[in-house]
């Protein structure tokens, strides 16, 4: 063998070993490039030839869902339903009927308190006029009163004194019932009334009204010293009693006469208007009232 041949044929071999040595780095780089193209290309085929659309997924996660749901003894609830103009509707009547309801309320409350006023100003103006009435009435017996005390201490000019009157006094054949109430009247003034049912005709058919609690007079009613001769319409009569008591006034005794609203203190005297009291009886334009000594 050719020595030259060898070495040239070794060299030769070793320039292989050094070109394939100085190659095989650059294969090892593009080796994970190529493991990565592949998997890509792979799976892209397995979503092409398996894959299942969104849907589908939906549906399955859906089935699953409910399946859970079953196994755990839970139905499915459906969602909220949409609210309609119908559902409203209700509602909306309901309000308007509570509206009407508070206004109705509202209306009934002002007028049960302007019932309440008007009640209310009712009793004060009829609580006032009983008050007026009242004090009325109390100064009619008050200027009565003083027209009283006033004819007891001036008596007439010239009259002489006054006794008693007795039985030989005046004529006397009929005995005049008297109503009392508050124990028997004084026995002059039974003589008297005897003397007037005796000789006015037609005053023994009225009543004749004596003692009684309440009088305008302590003197009179209460103490047995006065009459009422209860003429009622009979204008006439009351004149006629009047003028006999005015013509025997010292023998009956007399000591003040009313009549139609008028007080006479004395038979000389004229008589003198009194206050208006109110009423026919009050104001003795039903009865004479006599009072006597």
């Amino acid at each position: 063998m050719d020595p030259r041949t060898t070495i040239s044929g070794r060299a030769a071999d070793r320039r292989d070993r050094a070109a394939r040595s100085r190659r095989r780095p650059a294969i090892t780089v593009r080796r994970p490039a190529f493991y990565l193209g592949a998997a890509a290309a792979g799976a892209l085929v397995v979503n092409v030839l398996v894959g299942v659309d969104p849907a589908a997924q939906a549906e399955a996660g859906t089935a699953e869902s409910v399946s859970v749901a079953r196994q755990l003894g839970l139905s499915p609830q459906p969602g909220p339903a949409a609210v309609t103009t119908d559902d409203l509707q209700p509602l909306e009547q309901l309000a308007a009927s509570r509206s009407t309801r508070d206004a109705a309320q509202s209306q009934a409350q002002q007028a049960q308190a302007a019932a309440d006023q008007a009640v209310l100003d009712q009793q004060q103006a009829a609580a006032r006029a009983a008050a007026e009435a009242a004090a009325a009435v109390a100064a009619a017996a008050a200027q009565e009163q003083k027209q009283v005390e006033e004819a007891a201490a001036a008596p007439a000019a010239g009259a002489p004194p006054a006794s008693a009157p007795t039985a030989a006094a005046v004529e006397a054949d009929a005995v005049a019932r008297i109503t009392n109430s508050a124990g028997s009247v004084k026995p002059q003034v039974q003589t008297a009334a005897n003397a007037v049912v005796s000789n006015v005709p037609g005053a023994d058919g009225i009543t004749l009204g004596g003692t009684r609690a309440s009088a305008t007079d302590p003197h009179g009613h209460p103490s047995g010293l006065a009459l009422d001769y209860m003429v009622m319409s009979n204008a006439t009569l009351g004149d006629a009693i009047a003028r006999y008591h005015i013509d025997h006034w010292d023998e009956l005794g007399v000591e003040y006469v009313i009549w139609e609203q008028r007080m006479l203190s004395s038979p000389g005297g004229s008589w003198q208007m009194m206050a208006d009291r109110g009423s026919a009886t009050e104001n003795h334009m039903d009865h004479v009232h006599v009072n006597y000594r």
